[in-house]
């Protein structure tokens, strides 16, 4: 999928997933088929944020015919440490509802540019040990909505646009970012006394102008890598929404600049597999591998952000 064919593919990594609710892809880990792994190993998934609580999805894998079968670590030991320093020991609590159950810190709040590190271990397992520092965010310099048009097909109405965002990225050091896309709408009915009920916003996500207009857009995000700037003039993106105005109304377009750790950019590279769009959050978690055969699995990344908003409808 090449939405931006002009720019230096050496710079520019450009992958659109769809993500479920507004949470990082990388909280969820997923099966992957034909790897052995000889030893079980605990599977991380941690964002560092600033200012609030960490939360730690906790999983294992458990070799099974070439497949790595996950299941929950509900009893491990999860701690926090800057240096030598144990910083808070994070407590398992289930979830509710459809949520995964997480270790979370009940003081613990990250700090931009100190550097932490996450331990989990559990009798049987090798430990899981990695460290990471949340850097510093780069905002939205610009960001405006050109080429805009919509057209009404059966049920649906589709807007194609082109999508402006510029960004003060940094000289003289290599940057890595995390464009994060969506739709907002608002769910609705009208019930049999003439009354309108809206429910609970939702976002969808946006993708790559297309033909085929039949099936409406799916709950979720888009997500697009990016290394450094790859024009002076930022980033243009063809893109396009649907929604239903029979019962969606049409909301903000959000528009997420994530400024992310190597940690959180190498992992969401594999994860997404450059250059193919694949299906995230939805189905089985997956696992994916760090490379090294003889540690742990997963990920504990941190990363900032900048946010705004534009409205399609003028």
């Amino acid at each position: 999928m090449k939405l931006l064919q002009s720019y230096n593919l050496n710079h520019l990594i450009l992958v659109f997933t769809l993500m479920v609710g507004l949470f990082s892809s990388c909280e969820e880990p997923v099966e992957i088929q034909g790897i052995i792994v000889e030893d079980p190993r605990l599977v991380v998934s941690a964002n560092l944020f600033p200012g609030e609580l960490v939360k730690v999805r906790l999983t294992s894998t458990q070799p099974s015919n070439g497949f790595l079968e996950v299941m929950d670590i509900t009893d491990a030991e999860v701690s926090i440490l800057e240096g030598n320093e144990v910083l808070e020991v994070l407590q398992y609590r289930p979830g509710v509802e459809d949520e995964k159950g997480r270790y979370h810190s009940n003081t613990f709040k990250p700090l931009v540019g100190r550097t932490y590190t996450l331990y989990a271990s559990k009798n049987g397992y090798l430990p899981f040990e990695a460290d990471d520092a949340i850097p510093e965010p780069v905002a939205i310099s610009v960001h405006s909505v050109s080429n805009l048009r919509h057209i009404n097909v059966g049920d649906l109405t589709i807007y194609d646009f082109t999508l402006n965002i510029n960004y003060d990225d940094p000289e003289f050091e290599e940057n890595f970012y995390d464009l994060r896309i969506s739709q907002i709408v608002t769910p609705y009915y009208i019930n049999s006394s003439g009354d309108t009920t809206k429910l609970e916003q939702r976002a969808k996500t946006v993708q790559p102008p297309g033909e085929s207009y039949e099936i409406n857009t799916v709950h979720g995000e888009a997500s697009i890598l990016v290394r450094d700037r790859p024009m002076v003039g930022g980033i243009s993106i063809p893109l396009q929404t649907r929604f239903n105005p029979n019962t969606e109304l049409l909301g903000d377009l959000k528009v997420e600049l994530r400024t992310v750790s190597e940690n959180y950019f190498d992992f969401q590279l594999q994860f997404q597999r450059e250059g193919q769009a694949l299906p995230i959050g939805i189905g089985s978690p997956q696992v994916n591998d760090s490379g090294d055969r003889q540690g742990s699995l997963g990920v504990f990344s941190g990363y900032n952000n900048s946010v705004k908003t534009l409205s399609l409808i003028h």
